[in-house]
This record gives C-alpha cells, sequence and structure tokens, in this order.
C-alpha cells in the first residue's frame, strides 16, 4: 500500500519536464489555448526523453457488452460527482464484478487526495487490502493510479488544453508504460467513456483567471489536418426492394503523407444531411461531423486507415 500511495504522490507531482512530445509538430500546431474543435498536444519541454506508450483502448474497439458495463459504472460515478459537485470521483471493482468502494476528491485533508487516492484509502479502510493488482479503476478524469485496469472519461489534454484547468502536461498512459518498474504486465487503459457527458460535466476556467485552478494553457492545438488524403472507390453495385432502389459500396482509405502522427482526426462529409445506410471506420460524431472508430491516430510517412460505406449515392468526406 506504502509502494501505491508513494507511486501516487511521484506522479502527481512530476515537474513539466516530462511533458510527451510524440505528436508535437512545430510547423502546424499554434500553441496557447486549443478551442473545441481543435486537435491538442502536448508542447515537449526537451527531445530527449522517450515517447513509447501503451495504448489506450477507446469505447468503440470494445465489445457491446464490455463498452455497456464500463458506460453503467462510469455513469454511476458521474452521478455522484454532480450530487457532490465534486468534479473527480473515483471508484473500484473486485475482479468478480463487485463495486468495493468509491472516492471524491474533497480537497481534504490537503490537496494531494485526489480522488483516486481517496478511493484506494476507503478500499483499505474498509477491506484491509494491501493489493490492488486484479481490479478495476474508474474516475471521471485521466487518472494518475495503478490498478489492473483503468477506465476514465475526460482526457488530461482537454482539461488544460481547453477547460484551461491546471494538469501537468502528461498522458496517464506515458506514465503506465513505465509499468515494469513496479509490475510484471502492463495495466489495461480504456479512455473516453462517457467521454462527452464528462466533458460537459467539467467547467471551463478559461474566463476565469481568478480560480485557483486555472492555468493558461500552453498546449500545441491544430487546425488542420491538410496532410490527410482521402480516396475512394466503387466497388459494387446492386439493386433492392420493391422500388429497385440503387445500392452502391464505396471502399476508401485514408493516407497520411506527413511526417508526423495525426491525432483524432475529424471528416466533414457531403452532401450535408446525407448519411450511408451502414458505415465502417468511421463513426458520426452529430450532424456532418466524422472521426475515426477505433484506434484514432493515422501514423506518417504514408501511413494508411481504411473505411468504407454502403449508401445510395456516393458521399465525400473531407478532413478538417
Amino acid at each position: 500500500m506504502k509502494l501505491i500511495i508513494s507511486l501516487l504522490i511521484l506522479i502527481c507531482t512530476l515537474k513539466l519536464s516530462f511533458g510527451c512530445e510524440g505528436d508535437f509538430n512545430p510547423t502546424t500546431a499554434n500553441i496557447g489555448q486549443c478551442s473545441a474543435s481543435q486537435t491538442v498536444g502536448w508542447v515537449p519541454a526537451a527531445p530527449e526523453y522517450g515517447t513509447e506508450t501503451l495504448k489506450v483502448w477507446t469505447p468503440e474497439e470494445l465489445s457491446p457488452e464490455e463498452r455497456d458495463m464500463h458506460e453503467h459504472r462510469m455513469a454511476y460515478i458521474l452521478a455522484i460527482s454532480k450530487q457532490t459537485r465534486r468534479k473527480f470521483v473515483t471508484s473500484i471493482y473486485a475482479q468478480n464484478g463487485t463495486l468495493l468502494c468509491h472516492g471524491v476528491n474533497t480537497g481534504k485533508p490537503n490537496l494531494m487526495t485526489h480522488g483516486e487516492v481517496a478511493a484506494i484509502n476507503n478500499c483499505t479502510s474498509l477491506y484491509n487490502i494491501s493489493s490492488y493488482t486484479n481490479m478495476t479503476l474508474y474516475t471521471t478524469g485521466e487518472p494518475c493510479a495503478m490498478c489492473l485496469i483503468v477506465v476514465w472519461g475526460t482526457w488530461n489534454s482537454d482539461l488544460m488544453c481547453k477547460v484551461c484547468m491546471g494538469q501537468i502536461p502528461m498522458d496517464s498512459n506515458y506514465i503506465f508504460s513505465r509499468y515494469y518498474g513496479v509490475r510484471a504486465t502492463p495495466p489495461t487503459l480504456i479512455g473516453g467513456i462517457l467521454r462527452n457527458e464528462t466533458d460537459a460535466w467539467f467547467t471551463p476556467y478559461c474566463n476565469n483567471p481568478a480560480s485557483p485552478y486555472y492555468v493558461k494553457p500552453k498546449c500545441a492545438c491544430y487546425n488542420s489536418t491538410s496532410p490527410l488524403v482521402i480516396n475512394q472507390v466503387s466497388s459494387s453495385t446492386w439493386y433492392e426492394g420493391p422500388n429497385n432502389t440503387k445500392y452502391s459500396q464505396f471502399d476508401g482509405k485514408i493516407l497520411n503523407n506527413a511526417n508526423y502522427a495525426v491525432n483524432n482526426p475529424t471528416f466533414t462529409s457531403s452532401p450535408s444531411g446525407v448519411k450511408p445506410r451502414t458505415i465502417w471506420g468511421l463513426k458520426n460524431e452529430g450532424g456532418d461531423i466524422w472521426s475515426l472508430s477505433y484506434y484514432p491516430v493515422i501514423s506518417g510517412n504514408g501511413g494508411a486507415f481504411p473505411f468504407g460505406y454502403i449508401s445510395t449515392q456516393e458521399i465525400t468526406f473531407k478532413a478538417n
């Protein structure tokens, strides 16, 4: 238990010099506060720090049953968060799915009592638990804790870069990638569960510099994913139904010819309001906006991302 608490304190007080620079490109980034529509990244402090990170699974990569379970558990702590009017709430589940305890970051007895720390303290007091290796931790905001599975809603980068809430400019999977210093196997990381709801719950501090939570963002804000080139072709056509409606399957590929990776790109479809009957590789974010439906990174130097759809007409997708 002392090891876990020590690790939490170390992670949560690391200096800015450990900022992750893996996706930073100074030629396309505007430094400062990012708008809601921009892709965000950390500004590196120095080039010598490593960039290897653990994979973070997204909701779209989970089975429907697993995603439903995680969303149900996230909704539980989000409800507690709103009821207590405290932003960071954490719960811990046993390997058999039993809810053991939750913790709320109240700022007491001191600011180091994060939701994760409070939950671990509560579970330790209730069950005398000395190891959390086989347990799953849920938190409304990206965590700094060490369990077998860690699930969160809102990302650290969005809290700092778009909400102006003070955060160490580091993705948690950068820390979790150093798991080999404390355990034999890496934890499973799942980010973005109920992200829209948790994002909406975090109060923007950008217009309230007097708040103790405010920080002036210094983030890498990308206005365009122009390196992405989208090609698609009609691979087959057939007719269905009593009206002999014509359907076509279109197979596409998104290419990244830049020498850097593009994270979380979005796309606008046209004609406006036209939706395919079936689509794979892309997911609708509302209206004519689309995003990648699974691992949301297109690597540089010719990295490709396949997609396709079935529709009564061709739909054009343009990178934002």
